[in-house]
C-alpha cells in the first residue's frame, strides 16, 4: 500500500502545475515569521515534505532529487527567490533556517560588500569548534571561514598572489597537461573509467556511495597537475589516495556538524597524520622555501599559512566542488551528444565550459554570512519575516546560475534559463566564483578590487586545468576510440 501510495504521489507531483503549487505552500506555510538568531535544528517536516516534492525527479537526479531545495531552480521559483528581495526561506549552511540569498543580485550584493562578515566557527558548513581538534596547527581559521571585513582576510591572500602564479589569468608558464606516471595507470583504464560514468548517480548505483561524484581515475590525472602546477609537487599515487581520504573525513565532519558530535578519535589521529604527510611532500621542493620566506619577511606564520592553504586548496578546488567535478560535468554532457558537442566544444572551449559550470555547478557553492542588519523581508509568497542583525545567513551560487532575470532571455523564462547555451553573450556574467567572471577579470590579481573584492582565488586555475583535462580526454578517449568517428567531428 506504501509503495502505490508513493506511486500515485509522484505521479502527481510529476504534473508542473501541481508540483508548483504544492512547493509553494512549502514556503507559505512553513518559514517561522521570524529568522532564528542562531540555528535552532534541523526543520525536520519542511525537508521531508520537499524531498517528497523531489520524487519526479529521482530518474533524472538520482538521489541527488531529495536535496533539490538547496539545489533545483523549481524549488526557488516557488519559494519566490527570483523575484522581490531575490531570498528564500530554507535550510541554511549551520543547518536550521536562513533566509537565503539566490537571485543573481542577491547573491552579488552580498559578495560585492567588502564588510560583511562570517561565522568563524564554520568552515563551509562544519562546526570547527566542535571538530577543533582534527585540525593541524595554524589550520583555522582559514579563507572559508574568515570575512572580507578583517585584515587577516586580506593578507594571506596578498601572500598567495605573491607566491602562487598558477592563480593568475595568464601566468608566465602554464605546464603542460602531464598524464600520472604510476604503475598500474594507463591512458585506456582512465577512458574506460569514464565510460558511463553520471555524477549524479553512478557512485550510488555502481559502488553504493553517493559521494562518488567521479571516478578515481579522472581524479588522479586532476590531482596529479593540480599539485604539480600550483606548487611544483609531483604527488605519488599513495600520496593522492591520502588526499582523497581526507576529503572523505570532510564528509564526517558535515556530519558531526549536523548532530553536534565529535569526529572519531580514528578520523582525528588519521586527519592529522595526513594533514602531515601532505605538508612534508611540498616541503620538499623550492616553491615552498619561497612561500615561507615570502611569510617570515611579512610577519606571519609560515607553517601555519601553508598547512591552511593546503586544506583550503584541497577542500574547495581540486576536487568537489573544484576542478574534478568541474572536468567531470563537461565530460559528461560531452558524452551525452558527441557528434555535436566536442565540434561545439572544440570552437569556444570557455564558453562550452562557463555553461557547465553554471548549469551544474563545480565553482563556488555557497558561503555563510551575517546578515548586516535588521530587515523585514516582503518575500513574494506574501509572507513578511524579519532577519535580525547577526542572523546566520548564507549564498546559493548554484541556484544564481538559473535566475531567470539573467539568464532567461527576452522573455525571463526559467526553462530557457535551464537551456544549456554555449557562447550566449553575457556569459563573463557567471556568478559561480562568488563575484561575475568579467568583474574578477578587471581586477589585477587574486587581492581583489573594487570591481570584485571577494572571489574565488582558483577561478582561473579551475578553468585552465579543466580545459586541459577535457583536451586531454577528447584527444585520448574520444578521438582516437572508434566510438566517434572522424567524420562526425
Amino acid at each position: 500500500m506504501f509503495v502505490v501510495s508513493i506511486a500515485l504521489l509522484t505521479g502527481l507531483l510529476s504534473i508542473p502545475a501541481v508540483n508548483n503549487f504544492y512547493l509553494q505552500m512549502l514556503h507559505v506555510h512553513l518559514p517561522p515569521s521570524e529568522m532564528p538568531l542562531l540555528p535552532d535544528g534541523i526543520p525536520i517536516a519542511y525537508m521531508l515534505l520537499s524531498m517528497i516534492g523531489g520524487l519526479p525527479n529521482i530518474p533524472s537526479d538520482g538521489v541527488g532529487a531529495l536535496e533539490g531545495f538547496m539545489r533545483r531552480p523549481e524549488y526557488a521559483r516557488a519559494g519566490g527567490a527570483y523575484d522581490g528581495p531575490g531570498l528564500r526561506a530554507t535550510v541554511g549552511q549551520a543547518n536550521g533556517w536562513a533566509l537565503v540569498r539566490e537571485s543573481h543580485q542577491a547573491n552579488k550584493d552580498m559578495y560585492m560588500d567588502p564588510t560583511t562578515t562570517r561565522q568563524h566557527d564554520l568552515m563551509i558548513s562544519i562546526n570547527t569548534t566542535i571538530a577543533a581538534n582534527y585540525f593541524a596547527p595554524g589550520v583555522q581559521p582559514t579563507l572559508l571561514s574568515v570575512g572580507t571585513s578583517e585584515p587577516m582576510w586580506w593578507q594571506t591572500r596578498d601572500l598567495w598572489t605573491a607566491t602562487i602564479p598558477a592563480l593568475q589569468r595568464y601566468p608566465a608558464h602554464v605546464p603542460d597537461l602531464v598524464f600520472p606516471p604510476w604503475e598500474g595507470q594507463t591512458e585506456a583504464k582512465f577512458c574506460e573509467s569514464l565510460v558511463g560514468f553520471n555524477p549524479l548517480w553512478t557512485g550510488m548505483l555502481k559502488y553504493g556511495d553517493p559521494s562518488i561524484l567521479a571516478p578515481r581515475e579522472l581524479g588522479y590525472l586532476v590531482a596529479y597537475n593540480f599539485n604539480k602546477q600550483l606548487f611544483g609537487t609531483e604527488i605519488t599515487q599513495k600520496e593522492a589516495d591520502m588526499i582523497s581520504e581526507l576529503l572523505g573525513h570532510i564528509a564526517i565532519l558535515l556530519a558531526g556538524a549536523a548532530t553536534g558530535t565529535s569526529p572519531p578519535e580514528s578520523v582525528v589521529t588519521r586527519g592529522l597524520e595526513i594533514q602531515e604527510a601532505i605538508t612534508n611532500v611540498v616541503l620538499k621542493n623550492d616553491w615552498s622555501k619561497g612561500f615561507l620566506a615570502e611569510a617570515k619577511k611579512r610577519g606571519m606564520d609560515g607553517m601555519g599559512k601553508l598547512r591552511s592553504l593546503l586544506l583550503s586548496f584541497i577542500v574547495a578546488g581540486q576536487a568537489t566542488p573544484g576542478t574534478t567535478f568541474y572536468a567531470m560535468w563537461v565530460i559528461d554532457k560531452l558524452n551525452s551528444d558527441r557528434k555535436n558537442f566536442v565540434p561545439l566544444y572544440e570552437k569556444d572551449p570557455e564558453a562550452f565550459n562557463l555553461e557547465v559550470v553554471r548549469l551544474f555547478g563545480a565553482g563556488g557553492a555557497n558561503s555563510n554570512f551575517h546578515a548586516p542588519k535588521t530587515t523585514d523581508w516582503k518575500m513574494p509568497t506574501g509572507k513578511v519575516i524579519r532577519e535580525n542583525k547577526g542572523t546566520l545567513t548564507a549564498t546559493n551560487l548554484f541556484l544564481a546560475g538559473f535566475d531567470p532575470n539573467v539568464w532567461g532571455g527576452p522573455s525571463k523564462s526559467l526553462e530557457h534559463a535551464k537551456t544549456f547555451i554555449p557562447g550566449r553573450e553575457n556569459r563573463e556574467q557567471v556568478i559561480s566564483w562568488m563575484n561575475e567572471l568579467g568583474d574578477i577579470r578587471k581586477c589585477p590579481n587574486m587581492t581583489g578590487c573594487d570591481a570584485a573584492p571577494r572571489f574565488c582565488p582558483g577561478a582561473e586555475l579551475t578553468q585552465r586545468l579543466t580545459k586541459q583535462v577535457v583536451d586531454f580526454y577528447i584527444k585520448t578517449c574520444v578521438k582516437t576510440s572508434g566510438t566517434t568517428k572522424k567524420d562526425e567531428m
